[in-house]
């Protein structure tokens, strides 16, 4: 039987104790990305919908505008926990080109992709809804203010 040499024991054991607090503190304090996002060169086009503007959804095509949308997708930080499962506000559907869709929705405390709900950390909901009515649907925006 081999033995287990107990000095580098002692060096591993406070390592991977400190890796858990750390990534317990980054969880607490940034709360978890959306996973398998994909990337735009995978992305046909995409369309995104705002409920609250009661408008017809956009097709983005163009990359830059799809680097726009995908980018949004970083607001959509969640802590573990029940959600509220109300209706969503914008909701992007990313087509990609094997034929597969993506569908990413949110409101004001909840995201959902693919069906599966989470619970947003801290205002990142509001923030997310806000620059995207800002990025594309700004004419729709400024006509809802002004009636």
């Amino acid at each position: 039987m081999k033995k287990v040499n107990l000095k580098k024991l002692h060096f591993l054991i406070p390592g991977i104790i400190s890796a858990v607090i750390v990534t317990i503190g980054f969880v607490f304090m940034n709360g978890i990305p959306l996973l398998n996002i994909p990337e735009v060169e995978d992305i046909s086009y995409i369309e995104i919908t705002d409920y609250k503007l009661d408008v017809h959804g956009r097709r983005l095509t163009e990359i830059e505008d799809m680097e726009t949308a995908l980018n949004l997708t970083n607001f959509l930080t969640y802590l573990p926990g029940k959600s509220d499962g109300k209706e969503p506000i914008i909701e992007m559907e990313f087509h990609l080109k094997d034929g597969s869709l993506l569908v990413i929705s949110a409101n004001k405390e909840t995201a959902t992709m693919n069906g599966k709900e989470h619970s947003l950390k801290g205002d990142h909901g509001s923030v997310f809804i806000n620059v995207a009515e800002g990025i594309f649907f700004f004419d729709e925006l400024v006509e809802s203010e002004e009636n």
